[in-house]
């Protein structure tokens, strides 16, 4: 028997997540599905009553064929763990979330996040080949195969992504992997302005250059940054970055190439921009709200130039822009600003936007802004079949209730 009453629940098993979850939708007690809890600042905050359904337990390698690059995992399984394992063998995941290696798999998926390796590589909804998910009643649900070209039945799987666990509890994973590549290079280009930073990333998402990753880092008191990283055969690599150096002379930007130690770090900060948890080295004590805007690829520049000048007066700002997919990241660093002028500001910034078919989603804010401001902007179009799937999969609405777009 689950008790009712329990102020957190670790299952230690398929069986006995059912159990809990079952017991929850018969007594309607809310739960929240939980990873390592690195990215619980996305969405609204849990309702009080709610209570964490940690998923660590089930953190086993079901099944890996590194001659298949395939690997099944529980989703509680810690993504730096899995790296190990591939490691040994020559592989990798090729994700770079905003968090720490201790994320799990299944809170990744459930966050749908995503880090600068997606320009190469993608997200990690490309390399998902199936998934197994405890509905809001207890059921167990499959989708997807166990194989790169299986086509079996409906990606229903992949309505898990980015919902928050509002959706289902993802208990197992089926992935793709992929060889390590034997050389990652970066090279920082230091650009007079925004413009030549997105001109010069412009032209080396030209053929035969191939970047993996491209990113336009500005702050308030230092120049605009391009950063580029390649990966491949050394060979490939170091004709790339040649040619990358080639077209960064020809446009008037300096440059560098950075050794391998750098690198990692380099990356790894870029990849952490969105943590709340960052401090600004002008700005005190004073907490960051964290917007992610996207536009048509070609308005890149535009997104980063609004998300700066429209922040609301006094703050500090900081941006970075993914090259070649038109998606940026902002902080607003905000030192005894009112709540309203905040609210305001989002509100502008959305209506800015919206003129170039944008966006703009809050993925972090300070204490009680986190509620008062829209998060998510419009409902997209998909909202109708999402609430229409929330109704059949959580009936009694006991998954994380209220957290998700539209109150889902």
């Amino acid at each position: 028997m689950i008790p009712a009453s329990a102020t957190a629940y670790t299952p230690q098993s398929v069986a006995e997540l059912a159990a809990i979850v079952q017991a929850a939708a018969h007594s309607g007690q809310v739960l929240t599905p939980w990873g390592a809890g690195t990215l619980q600042h996305l969405g609204r905050a849990p309702l009080p009553e709610a209570v964490p359904l940690y998923t660590s337990a089930l953190n086993r390698i079901v099944e890996y064929n590194p001659a298949d690059l395939t690997i099944t995992v529980e989703a509680g399984a810690a993504l730096g763990d899995i790296q190990a394992a591939l490691s040994a063998h020559g592989q990798w995941l090729p994700w770079e979330p905003p968090t720490s290696q201790r994320a799990t798999i299944g809170g990744l998926l459930a966050a749908g996040v995503s880090g600068p390796l997606r320009l190469g590589y993608g997200t990690p909804r490309d390399w998902l080949l199936g998934m197994r998910v405890m509905l809001g009643d207890g059921r167990l649900v499959k989708s997807g195969g166990k194989v790169v070209k299986n086509v079996a039945g409906y990606d229903t799987h992949k309505a898990q992504l980015g919902a928050l666990g509002t959706l289902g509890v993802i208990t197992e994973v089926t992935l793709k992997v992929a060889p390590l590549p034997e050389q990652l290079a970066t090279l920082v280009f230091t650009c007079g302005d925004r413009m030549l930073a997105w001109n010069l990333a412009e032209q080396l998402r030209q053929r035969p250059l191939a970047p993996v990753s491209l990113v336009l880092s500005e702050g308030e008191q230092t120049p605009v940054m391009l950063l580029a990283r390649f990966a491949g055969l050394g060979t490939a690599v170091t004709r790339q970055l040649h040619l990358a150096q080639d077209a960064g002379r020809a446009l008037g930007a300096e440059y560098k190439a950075l050794p391998a130690d750098e690198t990692v770090l380099l990356w790894q900060a870029l990849a952490g921009f969105t943590n709340p948890q960052l401090r600004h080295p002008q700005a005190g004590a004073a907490a960051a709200l964290v917007l992610r805007a996207g536009a048509p690829l070609a308005a890149l520049a535009h997104i980063l130039d609004v998300l700066r000048h429209m922040a609301p007066p006094d703050s500090h700002v900081r941006t970075i822009g993914y090259g070649g997919i038109g998606l940026a990241y902002a902080r607003w660093y905000l030192p005894e600003i009112a709540d309203r002028a905040v609210v305001q500001a989002v509100g502008s910034l959305r209506d800015r936007l919206a003129t170039i078919e944008g966006y703009v989603v809050v993925e972090a804010a300070p204490g009680a802004l986190r509620e008062q401001l829209d998060l998510w902007g419009p409902p997209p179009a998909t909202f109708g079949l999402m609430r229409a799937l929330k109704a059949r999969w959580d009936a009694q609405s006991v998954l994380n209730r209220g957290r998700y777009v539209g109150g889902i």
